[in-house]
């Protein structure tokens, strides 16, 4: 990743990622305490998928394919209950009062984070970390996926002039996806995904 894109997704992502690999103490840097694996423990792990949308979560019941869709505007305990019903027990939550789109708390499931506004579910972030996998939008594309699979089943719309470095939507309209590739270049993997309002300082 380019030196400005690692400082730009550092900002973006400072209230709800975990600690960095090392941890510098002084003058000197330690090992951080290893990172959790990833949990997918929930009661409803093994019949229900998650897939990233741009109105919210969407809820797959594997064996028939229907949907439902956990819509930005819920309640943050309704919200909450509905990811750990798949995900599991949430890592932890966390506020910003600085976010560009105003204050927000947040609550992280390995690497999912759910955003929130006045208690209600507004929007989400997936980051590159254990979990990530567990993720996709309904067309197959997760963190992880280059920019040239990508555009084999979607409209991959590059941000010009982004400060996040190299950010993309998919799609056009008010419910996109968005995300930013690790690098420029058709090889370049999907880093993050997101939807909704989330803490990004622009």
């Amino acid at each position: 990743m380019k030196m400005g894109t690692g400082i730009a997704m550092l900002l973006l992502v400072a209230a709800c990622k975990p600690a960095a690999d090392k941890v510098a103490v002084g003058d000197d840097t330690v090992d951080a305490p290893p990172m959790p694996q990833a949990k997918a423990d929930g009661p409803a792990a093994a019949t229900t998928a998650v897939s990233l949308d741009g109105e919210g979560l969407r809820f797959i019941d594997k064996a028939s394919g229907k949907a439902s869709v956990l819509a930005f505007g819920v309640p943050r305990t309704q919200a909450e209950e509905a990811l750990a019903r798949v995900a599991g027990k949430a890592d932890d939550r966390s506020s910003n009062a600085e976010c560009g789109a105003g204050p927000m708390d947040f609550t992280r499931f390995d690497a999912m984070t759910l955003n929130f506004q006045d208690d209600k579910f507004v929007g989400w972030f997936l980051g590159n970390e254990n979990g990530a996998s567990e993720y996709s939008t309904t067309s197959g594309i997760g963190v992880g996926t280059t920019r040239a699979k990508a555009k084999e089943s979607v409209s991959i719309i590059d941000v010009e002039d982004s400060t996040l470095g190299e950010e993309f939507s998919i799609g056009s309209g008010e419910h996109v996806v968005g995300g930013m590739f690790a690098e420029p270049g058709e090889a370049a993997r999907i880093d993050a995904l997101f939807a909704g309002a989330n803490c990004f300082f622009r």
